[in-house]
């Protein structure tokens, strides 16, 4: 059976990355795009089981893209899901006053805790809820397994950094409206990341590098682009 194909569309690169790779971790098809024009495009180009669509993304308006996708592709898309959020101080906070034909929405607080559990009952009635680090907890028990005793290599740090990061910031994703920069994201992190790093150190022992800020870098910065270039 083919895995369902998601596309996320969030004006800020990380928070898009995050939830990309928590979702490609339950087994799910992701593209991650942040311009709400290229989100139209990639409706036409292609057949999508679901939308995830942060209501401040820029380009097209939220409405048409809904429209869009529920009646003007040869497939509709099968679940559309809002992501209520705000990432700049001169913003204010945007909740949607109504779905435009969505099935429903999250608020930025609550991605880890309601995005995957919303988007498979979507998907698929009848599956259960995936709560909370269940994506990084399920790596981990395969590093483990794989390692057979031993520290295991470069390759399952970097994957075991992945999830871990991802997933504290879809948890913590409210306390990046103020971060400007990448030191602010890591001050703003800084609890979270200290504490991805104990786990890792436990699983994998002790590194001459640090994985879970690269892994942190690699959400801020689309591809192709800089670090600087995800807080312009």
């Amino acid at each position: 059976m083919e895995k369902p194909q998601v596309l996320v569309a969030h004006e800020r690169p990380v928070i898009g990355q995050a939830i990309g790779r928590v979702l490609a971790a339950q087994g799910l098809r992701v593209q991650v795009l942040s311009d709400g024009h290229r989100v139209a495009d990639a409706l036409k180009a292609d057949a999508w089981d679901a939308l995830i669509l942060d209501v401040a993304l820029p380009g097209a308006t939220l409405d048409e893209l809904v429209e869009l996708a529920r009646t003007g592709l040869a497939i509709p898309v099968k679940a559309v899901l809002l992501v209520a959020s705000v990432f700049r101080r001169s913003s204010y906070r945007r909740k949607p006053q109504r779905l435009y034909g969505a099935d429903d929405y999250v608020e930025i607080h609550d991605l880890g805790a309601q995005l995957p559990g919303k988007l498979w009952r979507l998907l698929d009635p009848g599956s259960s809820e995936l709560p909370g680090m269940i994506e990084a907890e399920a790596v981990l028990a395969n590093v483990q397994d794989e390692q057979g005793g031993d520290e295991g290599g470069p390759a399952h740090a970097d994957r075991l950094a992945t999830l871990l990061v991802a997933d504290l910031v879809l948890h913590s994703g409210d306390r990046l409206a103020s971060a400007d920069t990448l030191d602010e994201v890591r001050a703003a992190l800084g609890p979270e990341l200290d504490a991805a790093r104990v786990t890792l150190r436990e699983v994998l022992g002790p590194a001459d590098a640090d994985p879970i800020d690269a892994a942190l870098m690699a959400l801020l910065r689309p591809p192709g682009e800089a670090v600087e270039d995800a807080w312009s």
